[in-house]
């Protein structure tokens, strides 16, 4: 890859990063925070079995989440953070917290 083509592909994917997270996204930052939310509430030790179970549901929709981002390659490619924030609230609300 030449230095001209490497400098186009670094445009575009920050281009794509912005938008993204402009746009209702998944982003790999979302992910990661939702991710790390719903692992300490599902394993926190006064955690409920609906709180757990909620709470694996999230985590494992964010897992795709995070595989589908990986092999992204067009911003049509990403997912829509709606059914996420569905599971997230679903969870948050089984466990009694609020999401991030």
């Amino acid at each position: 890859m030449t230095a001209d083509q490497e400098h186009k592909l670094i445009t575009v994917l920050c281009a794509l990063c912005v938008l993204a997270s402009l746009s209702g996204c998944l982003t790999a930052a979302k992910i990661g925070q939702w991710q790390r939310t719903v692992y300490g509430w599902g394993m926190d030790a006064s955690a409920t079995k609906p709180c757990q179970v909620a709470s694996a549901k999230a985590s494992a929709y964010l897992a795709n989440a995070n595989q589908r981002l990986a092999e992204a390659g067009k911003l049509t490619d990403l997912s829509s953070d709606s059914r996420a924030r569905e599971l997230m609230n679903s969870a948050a609300l089984a466990c009694g917290r609020r999401i991030p």
